[in-house]
């Protein structure tokens, strides 16, 4: 069984456990399964007896949660699983993709209404069947509304990593052949949400790619469909490839502006796409930038920023650790940073505001202080550990803890987690206050977006921008693939005001660690010069805020 598959299994085992309501202490076991599941490497995953020797290592991972994860590596199911999923439809199970809908309200919208699915909640909402629901209040019912909305509007679109995912996996499953096929569309321009992963392949490769594909997909001599339509295939004319390219990578606008530069179409034949940009004079223009109106005018004007690229990465920052809500220890995601080539990894562990995430206490974040100095005196120099906290920007806009706390600490990531439901002034004001703290040196979450789920709360973007550069604190571009923002378009906008941006994965386990490179092309359209990407520049660049450089 592939660790994806494992995984799955115990994160739906402990979703839908949490919908019915179990006991706490029942919870929290199901719990240290499936963040020892995302743990472990691939090797632990040979067969069952290797894995059920990784989970041993884990505390709190006893006799039935081990006969249980063996029993779930070798049946892809268990007695408990199948009981919970005839109790628990899948699309109840789904309503907790809707921002706002945690586990104890889906048990409530199912347990004590019988809604069954998005829709039927957004029927319910509509008719006034919540409106006397406990614990839902007017305000919260309007959020709910809202995201359930957006919800059904974009479920049916992947995510960029999603999508990259896929991607992978084709070229894994062709092999030899994946040379000859060629990205297109949303997918090459890196769009957060898309329709489907599409791609070119020359006609005189066609049979070949065709071959090559598993036998789920529905090939004809026009195209190739796989996973249910998500990926497609098209032939095309070997020396029509290049135009192709630029065609079917889109958008319109970007293709009709090339298609009047060059003419002729019979003048396009057996070029390569690079040199039909050389054709009407203008510098190669990345697939991720053709999104903007004015990429044109600016590629002629010589205002193109260099290309971000991945081997140029030193490090990253805000991660999560056992500590508070994180799957894996200080020590192991400093290891996994270091194999990635990294110089530095900054940890952000969630601050006491945040108790549903583990938050800290001053006392606990000092002591965590304390352990990375250890590990960084190991290091001697050859990597290093920040110590940092992504503290909670409370309603009114003060931050966490106080500043004897803040002086100990590298960095402050600040961000918003509670009362997202704001106005437009309140929301501001809020964001404004916070980095006007001389201690905060990253806005994090930037509107608390979450792709396909809940829209962020509304800001005067240029408000907050013009006091991130007049405090000198960077922006979070979050590579978590259900946030990646600061939105691509408001990247661009914080570059022409001066404002460095961090490449971050907020993530919560090793694994998520290469969230950073599936963000870094979505970053990319935003037309950032490399001197703003912190993540270019050694750790000292997060220290100045603080004093402690």
């Amino acid at each position: 069984m592939s660790p994806e598959l494992f995984q799955q299994l115990t994160a739906e085992l402990y979703e839908r456990l949490s919908i019915k309501g179990v006991e706490a202490f029942r919870l929290s076991a199901y719990e240290r399964l499936t963040r020892a599941a995302e743990s472990l490497p691939p090797t632990a995953f040979q067969n069952a007896e290797t894995l059920v020797e990784a989970l041993r290592t884990f505390p709190g991972i006893g006799s039935s949660l081990l006969s249980l994860a063996r029993t779930l590596y070798e049946a892809g199911t268990a007695p408990l699983l199948e009981e919970l999923r005839q109790e628990i439809p899948d699309s109840v199970r789904e309503m907790l993709h809707i921002g706002g809908l945690g586990p104890k309200r889906v048990h409530q919208l199912w347990y004590e209404l019988r809604i069954a699915s998005p829709e039927k909640l957004l029927e319910a909402i509509q008719r006034g069947k919540l409106d006397k629901l406990k614990g839902w209040g007017a305000a919260t019912l309007k959020r709910i509304e809202e995201n359930t909305r957006q919800y059904l509007s974009t479920r049916h679109l992947l995510l960029y990593y999603e999508a990259a995912r896929l991607w992978e996996k084709l070229v894994e499953t062709l092999g030899e052949n994946a040379p000859f096929v060629h990205p297109v569309g949303e997918f090459r321009r890196a769009l957060p949400l898309l329709q489907r992963v599409e791609a070119l392949v020359p006609h005189t490769h066609w049979a070949r790619v065709s071959a090559a594909l598993p036998p789920d997909a529905v090939t004809t001599p026009d195209k190739a469909e796989l996973h249910g339509g998500k990926v497609v295939l098209f032939p095309v004319e070997e020396e029509t490839l290049g135009w192709a390219l630029i065609a079917h990578t889109g958008p319109e606008s970007f293709t009709e502006a090339m298609r009047r530069r060059l003419g002729e179409p019979r003048a396009l034949s057996g070029l390569s796409e690079e040199a039909l940009f050389e054709r009407v004079g203008l510098p190669y223009i990345l697939p991720a930038w053709r999104d903007w109106e004015d990429i044109i005018p600016l590629s002629e004007q010589g205002k193109l920023p260099e290309p971000l690229e991945l081997s140029r990465i030193q490090g990253s920052v805000h991660v999560h650790t056992t500590y508070s809500d994180g799957a894996d220890t200080l020590e192991a995601m400093a290891e996994a940073a270091r194999h990635m080539g990294w110089r530095y990894l900054g940890i952000a562990d969630h601050s006491a505001r945040a108790a549903y995430a583990g938050g800290l206490s001053a006392e606990t974040l000092l002591s965590q202080g304390e352990a990375i100095r250890s590990l960084n005196a190991r290091y001697g120099g050859a990597f290093a550990l920040l110590h940092g906290v992504e503290a909670d920007i409370l309603p009114s806009g003060a931050i966490d803890y106080h500043e004897p706390v803040w002086r100990q600490l590298d960095y402050m990531v600040a961000s918003v987690h509670e009362k997202l439901q704001m106005q437009r002034e309140e929301a501001t004001e809020r964001l404004i206050r916070a980095v006007s703290n001389p201690y905060v040196r990253i806005l994090g979450h930037w509107t608390g977006r979450l792709l396909r789920g809940r829209h962020g709360y509304p800001i005067d973007e240029e408000a907050v921008l013009d006091a991130c550069a007049a405090h000198s604190v960077a922006i979070e571009f979050n590579g978590n693939p259900y946030r990646m923002e600061i939105d691509w378009r408001w990247v661009r906008r914080a570059a022409e005001k001066g404002i460095a941006i961090v490449l971050t994965t907020d993530a919560h386990s090793v694994r998520e660690l290469e969230y950073l490179r599936y963000a870094l092309p979505v970053l990319q359209k935003g037309l950032l010069p490399p001197a703003l990407l912190l993540n270019y520049h050694g750790p000292e660049v997060f220290k100045t805020k603080s004093g402690r450089a």
